[in-house]
């Protein structure tokens, strides 16, 4: 067997080697981004479940405070009113600022997990191309800090990052 034949069956090899590593790397990086979407809405489900049982105790808290503040005198009564409205809106802000810092969280991991995912697959691949979707070509575009990206169409995008 000649030296070129040898050589071109161990490029054909290595050329093997490459794809399965790199099918492997995108399996590992969709699964990390499914894992990652799991977890948002695991955590968004919580902090739901959590703003409803506040909500709930909130309302069973007013509805002590009325009770007990009906037994005394008309001034003690406006002050646990008012407490307890106090108490409702700052429970309903906790709620509505927990359950917005959860989408915060929620969309940082997506896109963490969009961003992980195109660094993976150019560094597996090299050049971006047109097998790419538009948000890993946004992320590629982000990570290498080019700006207007955003507002770039697929075409564009690839252009730019050549």
């Amino acid at each position: 067997m000649s030296f070129f034949n040898k050589l071109s069956k161990m490029v054909s090899r290595a050329d093997k080697k490459a794809d399965q590593i790199a099918d492997h790397a995108r399996d590992l990086a969709e699964d990390a981004a499914k894992r990652a979407g799991d977890l948002a809405e695991d955590a968004s489900r919580e902090v739901n479940k959590l703003a409803a049982d506040a909500k709930r105790e909130a309302a069973k808290v007013v509805k002590t405070a009325s009770k007990t503040a009906k037994t005394v005198s008309k001034d003690v009564s406006r002050k646990a009113s008012a407490t307890a409205k106090t108490a409702q809106t700052r429970a309903t802000k906790a709620a509505k600022t927990v359950a917005a810092e959860a989408k915060v969280v929620s969309k940082t991991v997506k896109s963490s997990a969009t961003k992980a995912a195109a660094g993976v697959k150019e560094a597996l691949t090299g050049a971006p191309d047109a097998t790419w979707s538009v948000s890993e070509l946004r992320a590629a575009a982000k990570a290498r800090g080019l700006s207007g990206y955003s507002a770039m169409s697929k075409p564009q995008l690839l252009k730019a990052l050549k």
